[in-house]
């Protein structure tokens, strides 16, 4: 979810609880008002007509005002989730921007080039195979999830891959900083090309308290699921 997103989310729920509040206040006044009048015409032990409306009509705010407190509530926790969530996601493009190296935005961009074009060509096999195949024959080779792909755009598959690269390393580099604080020097990390021509990374990380070894593979494969990248991060 984008920052724009939430900070509207936010606002409205922030909108929403200021008019329930204002409702309940109106309420209160209302039944103040009721009140005042029972007591001004003596009513407050009586059954009549006019005693027993006044009396339903301050009972039917009150449950208002109920149910209007059990929304601001529910809205409240949803406003703390989007507000946890802002501040998670602003922490996470601050660590893009102020902790990533030159080295993990190559591996980023890398990532996605190679995901899109497995991707695209894994979703039209199944558009081709939808075409061509009889109903219980497809099913029986794709599940779920694959006929929900089958319909995705090319820019919507590469939106989704510069978000997974993006987390992939975002986790490596929360991963890091857990061993070594504040990172003062990426320089000794490597980018080199592995066997399937795929980059990895493999060096140390130095940071204000303690140094970090990072080793990467890559698994997965054509019938098996996508090239993906596996970093190992531990302690020297």
């Amino acid at each position: 979810m984008k920052i724009e997103t939430l900070s509207e989310r936010i606002a409205n729920a922030e909108n929403k609880i200021s008019k329930k509040q204002l409702t309940i206040a109106k309420k209160q006044a209302l039944i103040t008002k009721k009140q005042q009048l029972i007591e001004a015409k003596g009513l407050v032990n009586s059954d009549s007509s006019e005693a027993l409306t006044l009396k339903w009509d301050i009972e039917h705010y009150t449950d208002d005002i109920s149910r209007l407190e059990r929304e601001i509530t529910e809205t409240t926790l949803t406003l703390t989730e989007y507000r946890n969530k802002l501040t998670e996601l602003v922490e996470r493009v601050t660590v893009l921007i102020t902790d990533m190296p030159d080295v993990l935005k190559g591996l980023q961009e890398e990532l996605v080039e190679r995901w899109d074009k497995w991707d695209i060509e894994r979703r039209d096999r199944i558009q081709a195979d939808y075409r061509e195949l009889d109903y219980k024959e497809f099913s029986r080779k794709y599940t779920h999830a694959d006929v929900v792909f089958k319909g995705k755009s090319d820019e919507q598959i590469h939106d989704d891959n510069i978000q997974s690269a993006e987390n992939l390393i975002i986790d490596l580099i929360y991963r890091v900083r857990k061993i070594t604080g504040e990172i003062t020097d990426w320089s000794d990390i490597r980018a080199t090309v592995g066997t399937d021509g795929f980059t990895v990374l493999n060096g140390t990380v130095i940071g204000k308290e303690g140094i970090a070894c990072v080793e990467s593979i890559t698994a997965g494969g054509y019938n098996i699921q996508r090239l993906h990248i596996r970093v190992l991060v531990h302690s020297v």
